[in-house]
């Protein structure tokens, strides 16, 4: 017996490509591809990204161009909490790639953050993390690993950079995002907004 949407349209032209098409984005649907063709996503691939992105397709190589990598290609991670209440996450240089991996970290909220960084690079390295009164750095010489903790109170964009021979602006940038409500004392005078 044959139900549902298969039986019905199925053997038309139009319904057999589209299950076509469903199933080739079938593989996909365990991960964040899939993500990639929301309406709020795809309204960013305006001229000016797509432009930027195809600039850079041979500059991957960091001794042939000034620009290694895009800042962002390193991905996102989010910081898990311990029982203590500290958060960590564990951020990696890649060989030959002036990236960090992940080049996002995400904070549910604001608090201690604990950033285990390793250098897999054949390169010496540092970083440069930013915290709420400062900022903080440990040196990552070759195959070398170290650890930096960090206090982010207020939600907000942080960043963490390699400040050796402008790797930071090649690619070595990244953002650590803290989420939540900033606190009364430090909004802004204006009308309350509409939450989403």
């Amino acid at each position: 017996m044959r139900t549902g949407w298969t039986s019905s349209r199925a053997t038309t032209p139009r319904g057999r490509v589209l299950l076509a098409a469903l199933a080739a984005l079938a593989p996909l649907g365990g991960c964040g591809y899939v993500k990639l063709l929301r309406p709020s996503v795809r309204n960013q691939l305006n001229p000016r990204v797509v432009a930027l992105v195809n600039e850079f397709p041979d500059v991957d190589h960091p001794n042939e161009a000034i620009i290694a990598r895009l800042p962002g290609h390193g991905g996102l991670a989010h910081a898990s909490v311990d029982a203590r209440g500290v958060m960590h996450t564990v951020v990696r240089a890649p060989k030959n790639q002036l990236i960090w991996e992940p080049s996002v970290i995400a904070m549910p909220h604001g608090g201690t953050l604990e950033i285990a960084f390793t250098n897999d690079d054949q390169v010496t390295h540092g970083a440069t993390v930013e915290r709420t009164d400062g900022e903080q750095v440990v040196w990552l010489p070759i195959h070398t690993a170290g650890r930096v903790r960090v206090r982010l109170d207020q939600p907000g964009l942080y960043k963490y950079t390699c400040p050796v021979a402008d790797h930071g602006w090649r690619g070595m940038l990244g953002l650590i995002v803290v989420r939540g409500d900033v606190p009364p004392a430090a909004r802004l005078d204006r009308p309350p907004q509409r939450r989403p």
